[in-house]
């Protein structure tokens, strides 16, 4: 079971209505998405304080989970708010090459930091539901609201194989690390070869034997999720 998985099933909310913790994340949403800037500030204050209530979980430990969202937020902020154009004014800060500006547009960084601030607060939300929810809650959910057998399907074995290759990606990193694969350039290019060719020949496993599994149950196609 993985980190994220733990507190889903062991929070404060998790024998809640899942319909309850559903609404707070979509009013989340909704506060990250209006126009007032305040307001998402206060919609991110709020429920990620929540969140760190509900789930025990410490504000270090939250903050990390944030870390390797960051990195593409931030070049997504970049590259919204870096532009290039024919006239200097237009820019609070640039540098010429050849007839072009190239620089930090007036218009846009106003528009990238908002939508970045967005994009924080709506990640913020996702967080809660991800930590305040159990999947079983989600996928009844789902049912109830009669979306077809077959996405749901699909989403519960989708959500099954991410959990199969996450735990065997920190299993071979791990192992990997142990056995120093990731001091130096080279090797750490040879380890992460090494690492994705030993995932999918691992997944590919993982798959076979579900099935073996499934077989030996009379599987008939239906997996009864009602």
């Amino acid at each position: 079971m993985l980190v994220i998985d733990k507190y889903a099933y062991e929070n404060k909310l998790a024998r809640n209505n899942a319909w309850l913790k559903i609404t707070f994340f979509l009013l989340g949403l909704v506060g990250a998405f209006q126009p007032l800037i305040w307001l998402k500030f206060l919609t991110m204050l709020v429920v990620s304080s929540l969140t760190i209530y509900v789930t025990g979980v410490s504000v270090h430990r939250y903050l990390k989970w944030f870390y390797p969202i960051l990195p593409f937020l931030i070049l997504s902020i970049i590259g919204i708010i870096v532009t290039a154009s024919s006239k200097q004014s237009v820019m609070y800060w640039s540098f010429p090459i050849g007839s072009v500006y190239f620089g930090i547009s007036k218009v846009t960084l106003h528009q990238g930091l908002v939508l970045g601030v967005q994009a924080l607060t709506a990640i913020v939300c996702t967080y809660f539901l991800a930590l305040t929810t159990p999947f079983q809650q989600l996928m009844k959910v789902l049912l109830q609201i009669h979306l077809p057998k077959i996405f749901v399907e699909q989403t519960m074995l989708i959500y099954r194989f991410i959990f199969i290759f996450l735990d065997e990606c920190m299993r071979i990193y791990h192992a990997q690390q142990l056995r120093l694969g990731y001091s130096g350039f080279k090797n750490s290019l040879e380890s992460i070869s090494i690492l994705l060719k030993m995932l999918f020949m691992q997944v590919m496993i993982k798959y076979e034997k579900m099935q073996d599994s499934l077989e030996m149950k009379l599987f008939d196609g239906d997996f009864n999720l009602d």
